[in-house]
């Protein structure tokens, strides 16, 4: 599959053959309270999902071309999407970065320190956390919930594998 936008194939979390992407292993977090940090991993502890209202259904493709670690961006006519395939589920997120408008979907895909006691770093949720190619701000791509407040996420999609065995994401 290929990126709709340069005709690149997105087949990686990494950023091999991904000229979009910034170096982004790192993030500042000196500025979050651990209290705004530890609040945002409860609520994707919880699965908290937005509410939708409306819909239109999209056909991505085959499921068997998105296998697990991989992903592939598409244009709906209005949006930028990401569909992500984590451990053989799909998820589909915005492919806008709430911060500055970045190209998010574009960026590096693996871990996050979890919040703990301090001078400790424990990873947590592994090959789901999605860092901007702008500024490294961190989303799960199974919620789409910043991890760096209480309340930021980027839009997601329901996603599914159809009987037909295509992966279709519904959008409002």
């Amino acid at each position: 599959m290929s990126d709709s936008g340069t005709g690149k194939t997105l087949n990686t979390f990494g950023n091999e053959g991904n000229p979009y992407a910034a170096d982004v292993d790192t993030i500042d977090r000196s500025c979050q309270s651990v209290g705004e940090v530890a609040e945002a991993f409860r609520i994707i502890d919880e699965g908290r999902k937005p509410v939708r209202r409306g819909s239109k259904e999209l056909v991505i493709g085959p499921a068997d071309e998105i296998p697990p670690g991989h992903r592939v961006i598409v244009d709906d006519g209005r949006q930028g999407i990401g569909v992500f395939n984590v451990d053989g589920t799909y998820y589909a997120l915005k492919n806008v970065c709430p911060h500055f408008g970045a190209p998010l979907c574009r960026g590096k895909v693996g871990n996050t320190h979890g919040p703990g006691e301090t001078h400790t770093f424990e990873q947590a949720l592994d090959g789901r956390v999605l860092k901007c190619p702008w500024h490294g701000w961190e989303f799960d791509v199974v919620t789409g919930k910043g991890l760096y407040d209480a309340k930021g996420r980027v839009a997601t999609f329901d996603c599914h594998v159809d009987d037909e065995g295509n992966v279709v994401v519904t959008t409002p």
